[in-house]
């Protein structure tokens, strides 16, 4: 028993416990309905090639335990939707995940692939960088060398809604500093 509460001594207390978090998850999903039988990793693509677990993902939120935040694995996550597909509780785990994800966001703990796309999708309106192999190739087919984005079709008095969604999609906290390693303990 005591292993148990060493891999999970971030457990939320009653002081800390974040109404606001559970409201969302439950709003999102059925996640009090999970039964841990497994289905969802049994059938994650990317946990085949990945450490992802799925069920271990939703069991610490089950659990109220917070670390769930920090945890990489929840960046792993395709979003294929197998596993809500399959949950035979309709738990929706790619939900939860989802969710998981927002808040981690708002700590600063996002995962720097995910922050290097939403740079790429600032500066450039693409989600993937384009090399100039792949320019040339386009001008060779008589294509644009690049192609267009949103930013290229911005009409007048769509300024308003291209602020608006760089602030919500673009206005990305700072980077969680990391807790530096204190020598001797």
């Amino acid at each position: 028993m005591s292993d148990i509460k060493e891999e999970h001594k971030e457990f939320m207390t009653d002081e800390d416990f974040d109404q606001d978090f559970f409201k969302n998850i439950e709003r999102r999903s059925n996640i009090w309905k999970c039964i841990q039988c497994g289905t969802c990793t049994a059938s994650c693509e990317s946990g085949r090639w990945t450490a992802l677990k799925t069920r271990s993902i939703v069991r610490k939120v089950v659990l109220g335990d917070l670390s769930v935040l920090d945890d990489p694995d929840i960046w792993l996550c395709t979003t294929c939707y197998q596993c809500y597909e399959r949950c035979p509780r309709d738990v929706r785990p790619t939900d939860v995940i989802m969710e998981l994800r927002n808040y981690a966001t708002q700590r600063g703990n996002i995962s720097p692939n995910h922050r290097a796309v939403v740079g790429y999708l600032k500066n450039t309106g693409h989600g993937v960088p384009i090399n100039d192999e792949i320019r040339q190739r386009r001008i060779e087919l008589g294509l644009e060398e690049l192609p267009p984005t949103l930013f290229k079709f911005k009409e007048e008095g769509d300024d308003e809604d291209l602020k608006n969604f760089e602030k919500y999609m673009f206005d990305l906290p700072p980077v969680k500093e990391k807790e530096e390693e204190t020598g001797g303990e």
